[in-house]
């Protein structure tokens, strides 16, 4: 192969590229403000929705007999809460707005005495965030009145706290702060990541093959001389590089994105809430990794958008092959799903296994390398695809294709 002429046709790629200032607003700039801009948006509505949850007031309906019981005193120490001694029933707090019914069973304070369980019931309608918020907070000062009392009674039958509680269970969570973003991120970013690529290649790739053929200007191109080679690894080129370069600029967009996010709701300590456990040599496995799986979904989105002979019927091909990226991506956050010798094997789930695990900062290098050798493979392999796709005369003229011509030898 000529590598002037495949420079040629990459960068007259490139410049039809830059042309297209929607391809660019879609792959570059949106990216680049879409992420930030709707992350600090969400913050800061969760924030204030957060603060009317925590501050708005709430009806509680007490019934008057429950009047000189501490329940009475728990609930108006609650600044949250407007309490009115009020009997109700049930069916009548459906048609009140923010309020909370507390029965207080008959003899409260004799059951106490007796040592037996003293009853209160809660009506409220759970399907309220603000109602299901004061809820738990008055089963909390609840549950503390209840330790009370049983404190009490273990006391005066001079019994120890033990004796209510054979075995203390106790756990401790050893996972450092930085492992604990790095899992919440490995989990959703490779398959946002992926999907970016995939987004990025398959816009250019549809553009250089399909729109070509639909413009009469891939037949012009085979006319003149050159290898079929050259002309797959040009356009294999450009789409390569969008895919890349979308890649990233979503990848930015998102850690600043999400640098907002924690610095709304870590009052400006960002800089000690936000840490990911990846060192240089995780970030240098995840580049690579990166760059291999656009090489291969570069590779066979042009084999396969190739096939059409329309924008339009490029578009129906977009759909399955998203599903091929989708689906291991949605495999790799079932449960009990890791990066093994047997899943670094799989294409597109050991990317984002791999990927996942690099977050997390507890990847195995040799698992790593694996998957490093299989996408390197698989890109070659859909690299064979793309010429024998670009190297069927009836593709490029646009004629009706046999696929089992495609493999045949010429």
């Amino acid at each position: 192969m000529r590598s002037h002429i495949i420079g040629t046709i990459f960068r007259k790629e490139m410049l039809e590229v830059l042309r297209d200032k929607r391809m660019l607003f879609l792959v570059i700039l949106m990216p680049f403000f879409l992420y930030p801009v709707m992350f600090t948006l969400i913050g800061f509505v969760g924030k204030s929705q957060g603060e009317k949850l925590n501050t708005e007031k709430v009806t509680v309906l007490l019934n008057p007999e429950a009047e000189n019981t501490p329940i009475s005193v728990l609930l108006k120490a609650n600044p949250t809460l407007d309490v009115k001694l009020e009997s109700f029933e049930q069916a009548a707090l459906d048609t009140m707005t923010n309020t909370i019914g507390v029965l207080v069973g008959d003899g409260y304070q004799s059951s106490l005495d007796s040592n037996r369980s003293a009853t209160v019931t809660i009506y409220y309608d759970s399907s309220k965030d603000l109602l299901d918020g004061r809820v738990n907070d008055i089963k909390s000062s609840v549950e503390e009145l209840s330790q009370d009392l049983l404190l009490a009674r273990l006391n005066a039958q001079q019994l120890p706290q033990g004796f209510v509680k054979p075995i203390d269970l106790r756990e401790q969570n050893i996972a450092p702060q930085e492992r604990v973003i790095g899992k919440i991120m490995g989990r959703f970013l490779p398959m946002m990541l992926l999907l970016f690529i995939f987004t990025g290649c398959i816009y250019i790739a549809i553009d250089i093959t399909a729109g070509e053929k639909e413009r009469r200007t891939l037949q012009t191109l085979f006319t003149a001389p050159l290898k079929v080679s050259e002309i797959i690894a040009g356009k294999f080129l450009a789409t390569f590089l969008v895919g890349v370069v979308s890649a990233t600029m979503n990848v930015l967009s998102l850690l600043v994105a999400m640098y907002i996010q924690v610095q709304l709701l870590s009052d400006g300590k960002a800089g000690e809430a936000f840490s990911l456990p990846i060192g240089p040599e995780g970030w240098a496995w995840m580049a690579l990794i990166i760059v291999l799986a656009t090489a291969f979904m570069a590779a066979i989105s042009i084999a396969v958008v190739l096939l059409a002979n329309s924008y339009k019927e490029a578009q129906s091909y977009v759909s399955p092959l998203m599903m091929v990226i989708i689906i291991p991506a949605v495999m790799s956050q079932m449960p009990g799903m890791e990066l093994t010798t047997t899943t670094a094997m799989i294409p597109m789930l050991n990317i984002s296994l791999a990927i996942g695990a690099i977050f997390q900062g507890i990847f195995n290098v040799g698992h790593i390398l694996m998957v490093v050798l299989f996408a390197l493979l698989y890109a070659g392999l859909a690299l064979y695809l793309a010429s024998l796709t670009f190297g069927n005369e009836n593709v490029v003229t646009g004629e009706k294709v046999k696929f089992n011509a495609l493999f045949s030898k010429r």
